[in-house]
């Protein structure tokens, strides 16, 4: 072989070797790192209540992350490029569905791998005939879904909710698929012993239906699983009410049909439990009994769980009517 041909293969074979060998500072792919996390499979969740009901039944086979910020409503919500990717590499996203999420219509996220947790209860969805444009923070008036989206104040939804949870969860962890179901076992036993609390309520008031009213529409799966009819305002979190506020609570309380009540009875006011003490005692002052409800929209910060956190709020219900 002529030494020059030689060089040249040797060259080549060199160059070669170099490509073909692994670089030891060669870091993983952007799909390994996003679906990966800690070495688990990412679940994405998009609500507080769905983030509980995930990591109860995976436990630490799955990394579930909630990718909303813990401050904001999955309503008012909008994702940047980097939620967006997040939840385009996780290996599962469950939504609540309802109308909570209505960015997710601006967003192309993976059918294959997104689930809408209330599948199974379409029919049972109430709708909001008269939701109003009003303004959140810096964005802007905005209508939300005319859908009632907190579905798991009842807690046959929520056992419904959970049943998706499992399922899907079992889908992507097949070998964790028996403790996964046990752990949903476990905790629908733990959500039914809620129906206990909610006969309770209903058989206090059975001779005496409350005239019920709430600062937003929210509480309606709630009211209507305590056979209850709800006369909503669509009040925002603010930290005080405005005068159209007050005149409409005013107007409310005045037009109410004091003939299904006693003499002594007062109007029932569910309150979302983040309003200001002089919103609760407003409302007092014009004569409601009022109920604080915990939406669990947000993380408690005791770290009560989901179920506990409906069982205060019926606590709260039943302690306002057996007075």
């Amino acid at each position: 072989m002529f030494p020059r041909l030689r060089f040249q293969l040797s060259i080549l074979i060199l160059l070669g070797i170099v490509i073909g060998c692994p670089q030891s500072n060669q870091t993983p792919s952007e799909t390994e790192t996003q679906t990966v996390h800690n070495g688990l499979p990412r679940i994405v969740v998009t609500s507080q209540p769905l983030l509980q009901l995930t990591q109860t039944i995976v436990g630490d086979a799955a990394d579930a992350t909630m990718v909303v910020p813990d401050d904001t409503s999955p309503l008012d919500w909008s994702p940047t490029s980097a939620d967006a990717e997040i939840m385009q590499q996780a290996r599962l996203i469950l939504i609540n569905g309802a109308g909570y999420e209505p960015w997710k219509d601006r967003v192309s996220l993976p059918g294959s791998r997104m689930r809408d947790t209330a599948a199974g209860y379409y029919d049972q969805l109430i709708r909001i005939p008269d939701a109003v444009s009003h303004q959140h923070g810096p964005d802007g008036p905005h209508s939300h879904p005319g859908t009632v989206w907190a579905t798991w104040l009842d807690p046959e939804l929520c056992i419904a909710q959970l049943h998706q949870v499992s399922v899907n969860c079992g889908r992507l962890l097949p070998e964790r698929k028996q403790s996964i179901e046990t752990a949903e076992a476990r905790l629908a036993a733990e959500l039914n012993s809620l129906n206990v609390m909610i006969d309770t309520i209903k058989a206090t008031d059975s001779d005496e239906i409350p005239a019920v009213f709430s600062d937003a529409p929210h509480y309606q799966y709630l009211t209507r699983r305590l056979g209850w009819t709800l006369s909503y305002l669509h009040w925002d979190l603010a930290g005080s009410l405005s005068d159209a506020n007050r005149r409409e609570l005013l107007d409310a309380f005045s037009a109410n049909p004091t003939d299904t009540l006693t003499q002594n009875s007062r109007p029932l006011f569910l309150l979302d439990s983040r309003h200001s003490a002089d919103t609760e005692d407003f409302v007092r002052k014009s004569g409601g009994t009022v109920v604080r409800i915990d939406l669990c929209e947000a993380a408690s910060p005791e770290s009560t769980s989901l179920p506990n956190r409906m069982k205060q709020n019926l606590q709260r219900i039943l302690d306002a009517i057996d007075k």
